[in-house]
């Protein structure tokens, strides 16, 4: 007997299909699929503004992800300064993989605000003349001076003078143009993988246990590329769980509810209604 498992890979074979399922609405933009961008990239220096399309490029139904044991070890020694080494390696079994029942290449039209990080002005200037500890700490914005002294072993004003050459740099930064998401120079394409698994019923806890097990492949398996905007990837996938939609209904859960359990988890849940 054919069950939703069944149709649902029959459907999602299809990249427009898993397309529409992500898009949930025909204009965008989708600000839920921003969680795929979360659970691969940490972005520093750019914000996502908004999703504004998605496209799914490719599908392979049933990718084995082979599971992997992670091998910590720590080597301690002293030359004389004491280091700390953390030796690590991955034991692979093939024959024990987690499956993605969907594996999608895909692409998301992404509007970005990017922090210019430009300088301004930088001006540097030698502090002198230190007439006391308070007066040091004066030309400073902020300074810790009891754990600056402390560290250095300073106790009195002479040694502070004696200690070293203090330089003071006053660095000041390119104010950022007002942001403009209709700007095409704000538009990026974004390229990642997404791991989909189907669950036969609304099984919030299974679905959750698949989505854990396909997050805790990945993290022992190399990350996705780095962006030309987002920086280096953390993981080499996203991950969403599909229900059978017709199991929605006045005595379950919402979607809306089902979609804040999951996004404690960094996944994104789907509620497919296959023929």
């Amino acid at each position: 007997m054919v069950g939703f498992l069944d149709r649902a890979l029959l459907q999602l074979r299809r990249a427009d299909a898993l397309t529409d399922l992500l898009k949930g609405a025909p204009v965008g933009p989708y600000p839920k699929l921003e969680r795929l961008l979360q659970s691969v990239y940490r972005p520093d220096g750019a914000a996502v503004d908004s999703i504004a399309d998605v496209t799914v490029r490719s599908v392979r139904p049933m990718v084995g992800l082979a599971r992997k044991d992670a091998v910590n070890g720590t080597i301690q020694t002293s030359q004389p300064a004491y280091s700390l080494v953390t030796v690590r390696g991955d034991i692979a079994r093939a024959d024990d993989a987690q499956w993605a029942h969907v594996m999608a290449g895909v692409q998301l039209d992404v509007v970005v605000a990017v922090d210019p990080g430009g300088v301004e002005s930088a001006l540097t200037r030698a502090i002198e003349n230190i007439t006391s500890f308070d007066d040091f700490a004066s030309r400073f914005r902020y300074l810790d001076l009891d754990s600056f002294l402390a560290e250095r072993r300073i106790t009195t004003v002479q040694q502070l003078r004696d200690d070293a050459e203090y330089l003071l740099a006053e660095v000041h930064f390119l104010a950022p143009p007002p942001f403009d998401p209709t700007d095409p120079a704000n538009s990026h394409s974004v390229a990642l993988d997404l791991a989909v698994t189907v669950v036969e019923q609304l099984d919030l806890g299974a679905g959750l246990r698949a989505a854990r097990l396909l997050q805790a492949a990945g993290a022992v398996a190399p990350p996705a590329s780095a962006d030309p905007l987002l920086g280096p990837a953390a993981t080499p996938f996203a991950v969403a769980v599909v229900f059978p939609a017709a199991e929605l209904g006045p005595q379950q859960p919402t979607a809306a509810e089902v979609d804040e359990l999951f996004a404690a988890a960094g996944v994104l849940p789907l509620f497919a209604n296959p023929p």
